[in-house]
């Protein structure tokens, strides 16, 4: 305690440890949600915002990198954020491959078919 008492007079607090364990884990949430986004990318039009969001959480696991060769986490830590960053590395090259696949999609008429088969479903559902 007078060590931080000590820091705060002279004016250089220690840095404080980062909570890594909950940001991994916030990060794992949100790179769920985005891979769900890009998976229903192709027939709803969702895997612009999914890519935002994986392309997020791979800036954002990018920037923790650093601080596991500082050494500020803990090996377990660190496992779990390589590991992050790499299902996040395979998600953004899922990105790119359903983009692409959407521009092929574009050209064809996938999507007035696809779509008004779901919507005519649809009413057979709930008019028998």
């Amino acid at each position: 305690m007078s060590d931080r008492v000590d820091a705060l007079f002279s004016g250089n607090l220690p840095q404080p440890t980062p909570d890594a364990g909950n940001r991994i884990l916030r990060l794992q949430r949100v790179l769920y949600i985005a891979i769900a986004l890009d998976v229903l990318g192709i027939p709803c039009w969702t895997s612009v915002p999914g890519s935002v969001l994986t392309l997020w959480v791979w800036l954002s696991t990018d920037t923790d990198v650093s601080r596991i060769e500082n050494g500020e986490y803990t090996d377990t830590e660190a496992v779990r954020l390589m590991r992050l960053r790499k299902i996040t590395s395979w998600a953004l090259a899922f990105c790119v491959c359903s983009l692409v696949i959407q521009i092929g999609l574009l050209s064809t008429t996938f999507y007035e078919r696809f779509w008004g088969s779901i919507s005519v479903a649809i009413q057979h559902i709930l008019n028998p």
